[in-house]
Formats: C-alpha cells, structure tokens, sequence
C-alpha cells in the first residue's frame, strides 16, 4: 500500500526556472535556480535535479547537475550552450525520469564570425569586369547629353 502513495506523492512535484536563457551566444553562462515545489508539502530525500539541454539540428545532449543551496527546495546550476542554433532545454527533479519541457530558444552565432554571414545572392567573381554599372552610367550619361542637346535645340528655333 506504500507503493501508490509514494507514486502519488511523486506526481505532484514541480520544478520552476528563475529565469529563461534570453540573448545568449556559445559559450555564455546562463545561471538560473531551480526551485522544487511539493503539493504534498514534503520533498522527497535524495533529489538530484538539473537541466537538460538539446540541440535540435544536432540532437546533441548535455545534462548539467544543480547543486543544492541552504534552502532544501532551491538549487541553482550554469548552464553553456556549447555552439550557436536552436537549442531545447527542460529541468528535471532528479526522482521521477520527469521533464518539465520549456520553449526552444536560439543561441546567437557571434557578431564577428565571418563563417556564419550568409553569401549575397548575386556576386561577381573574383578578377571579373563590373560591366553593368558601367554600362547603367554609359546609359545615364548618354541620356543627360540628349536632354542637352534638346535643351539646345529648342532656344535656337524659339528666337
């Protein structure tokens, strides 16, 4: 009879995040705690939370442990996200196999990584001639010594 009830008690633990890893890049710590919440109104001995983070193009799993604080119910744990992209991450209470799933969330590449700018659609190859743009001036200016010569043109038959 102890079996359910332990099992009942276990359904009814929570784990809420401080914060949520907003406007990071590779490498950058993110450090919320973890706050375990018992319906009950008894936490379970031996818990081991923490947070699990998953790269949605790679599948790449890491598993980073909480360490406990003087506050049985808290724990904090830093966390890296080791390379830009997509990047799920959920808490778990370290007793019931449980995640508790949060929003995916887009690690920044670094502002000054050329490998990670997007080519232009359309570029001239190394060594070749800018022929259109100099074609649009030949274009352009052809089309201003036609004006003046018109301009020209009329004040002569208008006297």
């Amino acid at each position: 009879m102890r079996r359910p009830f332990l099992a009942f008690a276990l359904a009814l633990l929570a784990v809420e995040l401080s914060s949520t890893p907003g406007a990071l890049g590779p490498g950058d710590p993110w450090t919320p705690s973890l706050t375990l919440i018992d319906e009950g109104g008894q936490l379970p001995a031996n818990l081991k939370p923490g947070i699990r983070i998953t790269n949605l193009e790679t599948g790449r799993t890491v598993d980073y442990p909480a360490t406990p604080t003087d506050n049985p119910a808290a724990y904090t744990v830093r966390v890296v996200f080791p390379t830009p992209g997509q990047w799920d991450y959920a808490a778990y209470d370290g007793v019931t196999d449980r995640l508790y799933e949060f929003p995916a969330t887009t690690i920044l590449a670094p502002k000054g990584n050329v490998a990670a700018t997007p080519k232009a659609a359309a570029t001239a190859e190394e060594g070749s001639f800018p022929l259109w743009p100099l074609l649009g001036g030949l274009g352009g200016a052809g089309l201003l010594a036609l004006g003046a010569l018109a301009a020209i043109r009329s004040r002569k038959f208008a006297h």
